[in-house]
């Protein structure tokens, strides 16, 4: 029988290979930034200090935000690299709208959606930046769960440090 499950942030689903959390101490945060944990983040363009990425945004994804923004330009920022080895889960929506995840949905990519509370969402409706590859349902959701979690990896030509080599 299908579930609605509640909607939540994105969370560490697996991460191997690599040493765990990354830093960026210089630059580091950009200023007058207030994303919580687990938000997307990117360089910026010109300064490559960190910063929340957008919905809309085509920046190759640096990570994964360990804790909340400091609102502190130049503050050191903990993150989980976006990289092969890491598997995060998401609630799966259609923008901001419920949806039950599908077959057709596994192995397809999308893009993020960042709510004005700053939790991401991979975005059924966005098939423009595609960001994510659904890779199937995390533990306790199902095909045809509505607000399903789903394991979910950073696509490899969106994460920041393939995308740059």
């Amino acid at each position: 029988m299908a579930t609605t499950h509640a909607v939540a942030q994105l969370a560490v689903y697996r991460q191997d290979g690599k040493e765990g959390i990354k830093w960026n101490r210089d630059p580091g945060e950009e200023a007058s930034q207030d994303f919580v944990a687990m938000t997307p983040l990117v360089e910026d363009a010109s300064s490559k200090e960190l910063e929340e990425d957008t919905s809309a945004g085509s920046a190759a994804i640096l990570g994964f935000a360990v804790g909340p923004a400091s609102g502190t330009a130049g503050t050191a920022v903990g993150y989980y690299e976006a990289n092969e080895n890491l598997l995060i889960t998401a609630t799966f929506r259609n923008g901001s709208e419920a949806v039950a995840l599908a077959v057709g949905d596994i192995n397809t990519a999308y893009g993020l959606l960042i709510d004005a509370t700053g939790n991401t969402y991979v975005d059924k409706s966005n098939t423009t930046q595609k960001k994510v590859i659904v890779l199937g349902p995390a533990p306790g959701s199902a095909i045809g769960d509505t607000n399903a979690r789903v394991i979910c990896r950073v696509c490899s030509d969106m994460q920041a440090k393939t995308a740059a080599a």
